[in-house]
């Protein structure tokens, strides 16, 4: 066991942002590459319907990529692109009591959908997608759809990126955990003090599960920006 925790040890928070900034370098690098290609985007927010964004869980053990949400498998089908972000734990089903993996919601009620062409109204008639949010330039104009920046939905998918690689790393120890407490109890010497579970206090204003699942300072605080901005334009 002390083998196995060490090489699964928790890295510090500043190292975690060192490494977070190197590679949101390269990605932003590989995005403005991209856009010389002449790849055209223009995202917007919409509202989600109640329970539209809920994800089957899977098995812990399950290697395949997470099931999509429904408002997202309906805008995908409807052909439309969408970016709903989402992170992933490890939980203990509540009655087998075996470790599954459930998928939530970063942004609970809200989906990014990219529309470089308008089709505001299609969008909007896609079952589990509500009103995209709509802001007025200036007072008495009609409201019109708000396009958030690129920049902003770029972070946001690095920040995805990022904390999954780091619930991938964490799953990986606690699947092997499992495995070690099994044997431990197959051969009946009980519980070894080296097989606690290693827990990482997170200091944040996040709520819950999300407020655990982000590891990176710099990812719970774009989170909460951008979250800030959502609950103004709605």
């Amino acid at each position: 066991m002390q083998t196995l925790n060490r090489a699964f040890n928790p890295s510090h928070e500043e190292r975690l942002a060192k490494e977070a900034r190197a590679e949101e370098s390269k990605f932003q690098a590989l995005r403005r590459e991209e856009g010389r290609k002449g790849a055209k985007e223009l995202w917007f927010a919409a509202k989600a319907a109640p329970g539209s964004q809920r994800s089957p869980s899977t098995p812990a053990n399950d290697d395949r990529a997470p099931s999509l949400s429904l408002v997202e498998r309906n805008l995908v089908n409807a052909g439309f692109e969408c970016f709903m972000p989402t992170y992933r734990l490890v939980v203990r089903h509540h009655r087998n009591r075996k470790l599954i993996e459930k998928r939530f919601p970063v942004f609970t009620g809200y989906v990014f959908i990219n529309l470089p062409n308008g089709r505001f109204a299609e969008v909007e008639a896609v079952e589990g997608v509500g009103k995209l949010l709509k802001f007025s330039r200036t007072y008495g104009e009609e409201p019109e759809p708000f396009s958030f920046p690129q920049a902003t939905i770029d972070r946001l998918r690095f920040t995805e990126w990022f904390e999954d690689q780091q619930f991938l790393h964490r799953k990986a120890y606690e699947l092997r955990q499992e495995e070690v407490e099994q044997e431990l109890r197959t051969l009946k010497n009980g519980r070894s003090k080296g097989s606690r579970k290693i827990r990482s206090a997170q200091y944040s204003e996040l709520a819950g599960t999300l407020s655990r699942s982000m590891t990176s300072p710099s990812s719970r605080s774009l989170v909460m920006e951008t979250m800030s901005q959502l609950l103004k334009l709605s």
